[in-house]
């Protein structure tokens, strides 16, 4: 079995902890600014996660 690891995502202001999660055999993505998860494919065990940018407003 793999070893676990603990992702944490934090407020940089504050420090306070916003959430914790322990992975062991999958993964995480994490988008931030004008990056958002797009669309996902999922064929048997392959996953195709596709990350753009918003266009901006106005």
């Amino acid at each position: 079995m793999a070893d676990p690891i603990k992702v944490t995502i934090t407020d940089p202001a504050t420090g306070e902890v916003l959430q914790e999660r322990f992975l062991v055999n999958d993964y995480a993505v994490i988008c931030a600014g004008d990056r958002y998860v797009k669309n996902v494919q999922i064929m048997g065990s392959t996953h195709m996660i596709a990350v753009a940018k918003e266009k901006p407003h106005g």
